[in-house]
């Protein structure tokens, strides 16, 4: 079992609603990770949990809303969410915020990072798999954060030869 997992999150259905998930595919198209799981968490909830069971350490990458400029970066631990702060979902799909709440309940909390991003547009009436471009201008900022990161708990990663 790999200690550490990087989870995209969002909806990619919703331009940048989907940040997590295409920063989750930036990484996978351009590094190669040793004793790091890199995954799609896309918009699947409750499954979540499982994270929470069977890693040390999280790094979650999300859209979020808070009262700052569209692009702004946000990185924190779990324990610190500032309480101004939510994540960005659809009302019929679980959240991050929902998903920690139960993780909490269960006492299975970890040591967990979010890397959050404030999006420029979320379109629920016209679905856009595409980001816009100044969402797509953060991608390598962010993945940098994120290689940091994973740097940080004892992971490896190299960049991919053909990228």
């Amino acid at each position: 079992m790999n200690r550490i997992a990087v989870v995209g999150l969002g909806n990619l259905l919703l331009a940048d609603e989907g940040f997590g998930v295409h920063l989750i595919r930036f990484l996978q198209k351009n590094y190669i990770f040793q004793g790091v799981d890199i995954i799609d968490g896309g918009t699947i909830g409750f499954q979540l949990i499982e994270y929470f069971l069977n890693y040390e350490h999280l790094i979650f990458v999300d859209a979020i809303k808070v009262d700052d400029k569209p692009g702004s970066v946000y990185k924190f631990p779990l324990s610190e969410v500032p309480p101004n702060l939510t994540f960005v979902s659809s009302i019929h799909e679980i959240g991050l915020g929902d998903v920690l709440h139960h993780v909490a309940l269960m006492g299975e909390e970890k040591d967990a990072v979010v890397i959050g991003i404030v999006p420029l547009a979320i379109t629920p009436n016209e679905l856009s798999m595409e980001l816009t471009p100044l969402l797509e201008s953060k991608i390598e900022p962010v993945a940098k954060l994120v290689l940091e990161e994973i740097v940080k708990l004892g992971g490896n990663y190299a960049r991919r030869s053909n990228s």
